[in-house]
């Protein structure tokens, strides 16, 4: 589903990316964009490893990937490309109000590490002529409440993970705060985990942003009227690889804006499809593809847990370094309500995992939010946690 000038625009950024020296060798031999194969961080990786700015001939904007990866990247943009996309977003989310002149937003989302989500969502706040109370999710939750009490913010701002975690802050102390719109991203946000908020934030609207490091910000929702649904900006191009029967697969992106450092035909790791509501094409997400890890020699898909913990809120794997050289395998789940069964989950992993059973330790535990692991960086909480590297 290919919008009036897309292919134009595939055509140019895939020949600025086969001349350029982070993509000559994955391209070389291909002289039609249409034959092109997509690219990842793999093809990347061996080049931003070695990138050094001060050998650039003007300064760049550099900005890390979040991600999951043990080592992640640092991606170059130049600055005026990257002023242009933002200022084309901004300008976007006015027209469909999520923010405007009268927004004051708490902004809780990262900024450390050269993880810039934070400062990105100030620059976008600013363009909107709006107001942004920056404290970061490295904020104490005392001086986030003091600040909305103080300022009377309209909109809060987050990763839903480290909001949950505020919302418990919350919960604990016996209070609440009355901020009507939330904005979320860096994750999908559950159908209990905004029913928390609605409780904590007094949250009436809902609002997502879409992108990342490699592809800057490009997409937004209503998320209240609109779930699971994103409008696209103009110049970026979005293509669904290999779409099964109802039209999902890996999405790759290419950026238009970006020509210095150019993005083609990039997958971000996410399953989606085009759909047309209202004569709009939008961009509907499932969440992220298949993802895996390495266990006893054995590979285990995060599809084959979900089934096991469908009754909790949350859930994340944790893999450990065990005893005797062997690994361990934590399945720790976020239900409070009692919901799941600790001896039935218990049985359950133990028939999944019964190939490697003898080499690998085993347990299931229910806890809370702040149990699990986050990451400082990103205030993301990873599904699959692996602390044996």
């Amino acid at each position: 589903m290919i919008r009036p000038g897309d292919e134009a625009l595939l055509r140019d950024c895939f020949a600025r990316a086969r001349a350029h020296i982070f993509y000559r060798e994955h391209f070389a031999g291909i002289d039609d964009h249409c034959m092109a194969p997509a690219t990842d961080k793999t093809v990347l990786k061996p080049h931003l490893d070695h990138f050094a700015p001060g050998a650039e001939p003007r300064g760049i904007y550099l900005v890390r990937s979040g991600g999951s990866t043990s080592t992640p990247l640092v991606f170059p943009v130049d600055i005026a490309e990257n002023h242009a996309q933002r200022h084309a977003l901004a300008t976007a989310l006015l027209a469909a109000g999520m923010f405007d002149a009268r927004t004051v937003a708490l902004n809780l989302f990262g900024y450390a590490d050269m993880y810039r989500t934070a400062a990105i969502i100030d620059d976008l706040l600013e363009r909107c002529d709006a107001t942004s109370l920056p404290m970061s999710s490295h904020a104490r939750y005392e001086d986030m409440v003091a600040a909305a009490r103080r300022f009377g913010p309209t909109h809060l701002l987050g990763t839903p993970s480290k909001l949950q975690l505020f919302a418990e802050f919350l919960c604990a102390a016996g209070t609440r705060l009355e901020i009507p719109q939330l904005l979320y991203a860096g994750e999908p946000l559950s159908t209990s985990f905004a029913e928390r908020f609605v409780q904590s934030f007094g949250t009436r609207d809902f609002w997502s942003l879409y992108g990342g490091a490699e592809t800057g910000i490009w997409a937004w929702s209503d998320a209240s009227r609109k779930p699971g649904l994103f409008h696209i900006l103009p110049q970026v191009v979005v293509e669904v690889m290999s779409p099964d029967a109802e039209g999902f697969g890996e999405l790759a992106i290419t950026n238009g804006y970006r020509k210095r450092f150019p993005v083609f035909r990039y997958l971000v790791g996410d399953v989606g499809r085009l759909v047309q509501r209202d004569g709009v094409r939008l961009l509907e997400l499932r969440g992220r593809n298949a993802r895996s890890f390495l266990l006893a020699e054995q590979h285990f898909d995060l599809l084959q847990f979900t089934a096991l913990a469908a009754g909790a809120e949350a859930f994340q794997i944790q893999l450990r370094p065990g005893e005797q050289g062997w690994d361990r395998l934590e399945l720790l789940l976020i239900d409070p309500a009692g919901k799941c069964s600790i001896e039935a989950v218990a049985t359950g992993l133990a028939q999944l995992m019964c190939d490697v059973a003898p080499q690998v330790g085993l347990e299931v535990r229910r806890v809370t939010m702040a149990m699990l692991h986050h990451d400082s960086v990103t205030a993301k909480t990873p599904l699959i946690a692996d602390f044996r590297r």
